[in-house]
């Protein structure tokens, strides 16, 4: 499997960073959605959030007419088109049918994207608990944006309902090293409607494999625990937790989707260069960045375990 390691070149950055989708593949096939060895556990994670509470990992706020259709219809054809052993979708008598082959699951919706079968809030929800890939879409309209929908199981310590409704400055305001890209954004954002798809990553470094890192911890889970970001000095463990990032624009519904697939690879499996590369990105970092990243505590012991 092929690793997704965005700090090979030895420097952190929140640029961007957009690349032709069909460019990243690097001899793989370029997809929007992926399936692979982790596909179960990512699905098993999903089903644990909507036992807790599927409304605190799924949001919607007042997306386009017809967006949400759109969308759907994309997720189903393209989930068929690249994975046709795994999905079969067909419309008939004005109502779509979408069958997930691996666990059996149905989904019926009828011509106006109300759901009939599947023990779902929504059809997008029934469909992203198909994905390995959380999803969000944004809405484009006129001089406004907003996250207009988003289904996010395995959030690195932020909250969607933070998040759901607001515009891209404000989602990103938290995030240092973000002022060059917000004063452009708009034009960023109208190029992802208009074109692509795009490709872009991001990474950190983590102390644990957990996909859900939501900030608040589930009921009778205590939350320094659930939190994480704690390092054994004995016995220390770092994982680089890396994001791919699609991107696919909607013209006609002014809108874009925005997929998240979650990689971890274990630190002490990095080659020496790889682990020279990450020592040098780490070193490139603000203090506001490691605060952000959580990497204040852990950083001497983890530049520690690169440099032996």
């Amino acid at each position: 499997m092929m690793k997704y390691l965005p700090f090979l070149n030895g420097t952190y950055s929140t640029t961007p960073g957009l690349s032709p989708m069909a460019k990243v593949g690097q001899g793989e096939p370029s997809r929007v959605f992926t399936i692979d060895d982790y596909y179960d556990h990512a699905l098993a994670n999903k089903q644990v959030c909507r036992d807790e509470d599927i409304h605190k990992y799924y949001r919607e706020a007042n997306p386009g007419p017809g967006t949400m259709q759109r969308v759907n219809r994309f997720i189903a054809e393209t989930l068929v088109n690249d994975h046709p052993e795994c999905f079969s979708f067909r419309e008939e008598n004005g109502f779509g049918r979408f069958l997930n082959r691996k666990t059996g699951k149905a989904i019926v919706w009828d011509d106006s994207g109300a759901l009939i079968e599947g023990d779902y809030v929504s059809v997008f929800d029934a469909l992203c608990s198909q994905l390995q890939e959380d999803v969000a879409v944004f809405q484009l309209e006129g001089d406004q944006d907003w996250l207009a929908a988003i289904h996010l199981c395995a959030p690195n310590h932020w909250d969607p309902a933070e998040k759901i409704g607001n515009p891209f400055s404000h989602i990103h305001a938290p995030v240092p090293g973000m002022e060059r890209t917000l004063k452009h954004y708009p034009v960023m954002l109208a190029t992802l409607v208009s074109r692509g798809p795009f490709t872009r990553f991001a990474w950190g470094v983590a102390t644990d494999t957990r996909l859900n890192h939501h900030p608040i911890a589930p009921e009778r889970v205590d939350h320094d625990f659930w939190y994480g970001r704690k390092t054994d000095t004995q016995s220390p463990k770092f994982y680089i937790r890396t994001e791919r990032q699609n991107l696919v624009g909607f013209p006609e519904a002014n809108a874009f989707l925005f997929t998240i697939h979650t990689y971890f690879y274990d630190v002490d499996a990095l080659t020496g260069e790889e682990k020279l590369a990450l020592l040098a990105a780490i070193g490139t970092m603000s203090e506001d960045t490691l605060r952000y990243k959580g990497l204040v505590e852990s950083r001497a012991v983890l530049e520690k375990k690169l440099k032996e």
